[in-house]
């Protein structure tokens, strides 16, 4: 492939994966998870094109090296900027996707802990010879429950 031709691709490539990335964070930051579900087949597919460019570069680097001399240098200049644009989003979108599996690991965790405590007791006999939920058990009252979308 014509080295002009895969910058021109992977430029294009960059271009859509910032895009996705900024509507993928914006998405993040508001708990829009939905939107974040729907964005990940393309951002996969986006990415795979990443690195199969990239990667092909590298070939082609390393047995043609006269073949890039030749490239448009606005070009180059577009692609570092763009990769130094995706480079941030990508940090920015694994910090904010690291936060939200653990407010929902949290969130479940809260809701199992709260399941466990609110188990009534087996009715067999206690050590005082009572049947039923022991006192302790009866004070216990089922925690009030809000389920929240986003999950």
């Amino acid at each position: 492939m014509d080295a002009g031709k895969r910058i021109d691709d992977l430029l294009f490539i960059t271009n859509g994966l910032a895009d996705l990335l900024e509507q993928e964070n914006a998405a993040l930051h508001s708990n829009r998870l939905d939107i974040v579900q729907s964005l990940l087949e393309r951002k996969t597919t986006l990415s795979r094109a990443y690195e199969i460019r990239v990667f092909g570069m590298k070939q082609e680097l390393e047995h043609e090296q006269a073949q890039y001399d030749e490239v448009d240098l606005a070009n180059i200049d577009r692609l570092t900027e763009v990769g130094q644009r995706v480079a941030v989003l990508i940090d920015e979108n694994e910090k904010m996707l690291k936060i939200a599996l653990e407010v929902s690991r949290r969130f479940m965790a809260c809701v199992a802990d709260s399941a466990k405590l609110a188990v009534p007791g087996t009715g067999a006999y206690s050590a005082s010879g009572r049947t039923g939920a022991t006192t302790t058990a009866t004070q216990k009252q089922a925690p009030s429950m809000a389920l929240d979308e986003t999950l």
